[in-house]
């Protein structure tokens, strides 16, 4: 079993798990406790966005606002017409766009971001339209990627807009229009809970330290997993990124007590399979084995996990393990169009043409969106040329 060397974009699972036992304990309440400035010189000449900054619009925002939502005749009616004309400028693949975590205004007029990054977007614009809403964390299951060597384990944010109300009119359970701009998450039907703006801003931190970790670039990641972890402490997920930059920079008693913390807040699995990390840099195999096959067994029907492993192999150029995994993965879960692709991949490597057109038409009948749709088709009219 492989040991992953990143965990975590954005976001967390919202279940609690039975906490490792472990031989240091955790007395540790404060973040400032857990900050290394002095190992990390230099840190504070990245600047972090602001609040004000992140949230922030320009005038042409500010007008797409109001435009938008002129002349709807019910308050529930200017809420979707804000959400058709935000999704009509949006020339996105979210799923693949993991790494695109911008404020606001950039969101706007780049048209390309995270699911992340566009609800911070239409926070602001809704708000500017004068309507009240509201961020929502969506309970999904551990949902893997793979992103430049690193395994990703990707959370979600959705959006909830009250109509604004008239003050002088009595309303019987006014309606919401929820927007989500992940269609399979929208589809699925998950738990959701109110989150803060200011948790949010704090995930925003978060994804900015996990590109710059990606980078390696150790002292842009500190400053952003600093401002995370002061922004709001209790996101687990900041702890565990903090926790693999210190790994990664030989602060390992550091990076073992920000796990612990991950723990100790949400009996995160993430930090449990780093905490594994540390045990075995440290000697301490037994205890590592011990967590990873509590966690491999947690593990066992959740299709993306399968799907990840096959991920890992395939980038070992190990083929025969990578299909046995992604066929694992289609068993658990046969609506996913990555998982096909991963097999149609793999075949291809093996230099089988027939089931690699097999299985790209598969990706391509299971796509969600026009873009990944056209990039399967783009592989196909490739093969048929050879």
């Amino acid at each position: 079993m492989k040991l992953f060397r990143l965990i975590l974009i954005f976001l967390f699972s919202a279940g609690m798990i039975a906490c490792t036992n472990t031989s240091k304990s955790i007395a540790v309440y404060s973040p400032q406790s857990l900050l290394m400035d002095e190992n990390f010189t230099g840190f504070e000449k990245f600047k972090v966005e602001s609040e004000h900054e992140v949230f922030a619009l320009d005038d042409e925002m500010m007008h797409f606002a109001e435009k938008v939502t002129a002349g709807a005749a019910e308050p529930k009616v200017a809420a979707r017409q804000l959400v058709r004309a935000v999704f009509g400028r949006a020339d996105l693949n979210l799923l693949y766009a993991n790494d695109a975590n911008t404020i606001a205004r950039d969101t706007f007029h780049n048209r390309a971001a995270n699911c992340l990054s566009m609800s911070i977007m239409t926070f602001a614009l809704a708000e500017q339209a004068g309507m009240q809403i509201e961020f929502q964390e969506v309970d999904v299951p551990e949902f893997w990627t793979r992103r430049d060597g690193y395994s990703m384990l990707n959370g979600h944010v959705n959006l909830r807009i009250f109509p604004k109300l008239s003050p002088n009119s009595i309303y019987f359970n006014p309606q919401t229009v929820e927007v989500d701009f992940d269609p399979q998450m929208a589809s699925a039907k998950l738990p959701t809970r109110t989150v803060t703006k200011q948790r949010v801003l704090a995930m925003f931190y978060n994804n900015k330290a996990a590109d710059a970790l990606v980078n390696n670039d150790a002292k842009r990641a500190y400053a952003y997993s600093r401002a995370s972890v002061l922004q709001d402490p209790s996101l687990a997920e900041a702890w565990v990124n903090l926790g693999v930059l210190y790994r990664q920079n030989g602060l390992l008693d550091e990076a073992e007590l920000s796990y612990q913390r991950a723990i100790q807040l949400e009996g995160s699995r993430s930090a449990k399979e780093n905490l594994a990390v540390i045990y075995n840099l440290t000697g301490r195999e037994k205890q590592a084995a011990l967590i990873m096959q509590e966690l491999e067994q947690q593990r066992a029907n959740n299709p993306y996990y399968h799907y990840l492993l096959g991920e890992q192999e395939y980038e070992l150029a190990h083929w025969r393990a990578a299909i046995g995994h992604y066929r694992r993965a289609i068993e658990l879960n046969r609506q996913q169009h990555e998982f096909y692709f991963g097999l149609a991949k793999a075949y291809y490597e093996m230099g089988d043409l027939a089931l690699t057109e097999r299985y790209l038409k598969l990706a391509k009948r299971r796509s969600v969106n026009d873009h990944d749709e056209h990039r399967y088709q783009s592989k196909l009219n490739l093969l048929t040329k050879l």
